[in-house]
């Protein structure tokens, strides 16, 4: 019976301790989470800010679209926006995942679908990809990105 009484007191002094070190993580490696992404280039834009300049937005209540295209060195995206209430005014171009912190040059237009010739937006820069690590410092994946804004009334992108 002491015996048991012993052990019984020696599991009950080292369970916390046990506890302890479970919690802290000790020995059970970094916790990551499982976020995933690309590296890429994302150029953010506001449809109904280019209807409007399409004869007053006449284009896009007619049923025209507008043409979305971005370009980042030679890999090109283009995406169809029908109506200016789209809810993910987002264009992307993804890039190789390992690409690295380099500067990219990047060009983004937004034309009018009805004969696509009229331009309503062109513009480029160069643009320096930042990394990035959805899941915090040492965990994967390790991502390259940059995120960019069309601003029609500068006629200009801009970082963010």
């Amino acid at each position: 019976m002491k015996r048991n009484a012993k052990r019984r007191r020696l599991l009950l002094l080292a369970l916390p301790g046990l506890l302890a070190i479970g919690c802290a993580g000790i020995g059970g490696g970094r916790a990551c989470t499982k976020i995933g992404g690309e590296s890429g280039v994302a150029v953010g834009w506001e449809p109904a800010d280019f209807a409007d300049s399409v004869a007053g937005g006449s284009d896009m209540d007619s049923g025209g679209s507008l043409v979305a295209r971005l370009c980042v060195q030679e890999v090109c995206e283009s995406r169809t926006v029908a109506n200016s209430d789209d809810p993910a005014p987002l264009t992307d171009v993804v890039l190789d995942e390992d690409i690295g912190e380099v500067t990219v040059p990047v060009r983004f237009t937004v034309t009018s679908r009805d004969d696509g010739k009229r331009v309503l937006f062109d513009d480029r820069m160069d643009v320096e990809l930042r990394k990035f690590q959805p899941n915090g410092e040492g965990c994967t994946p390790t991502l390259f990105r940059a995120t960019l804004t069309a601003d029609l009334e500068r006629g200009e992108l801009r970082p963010g």
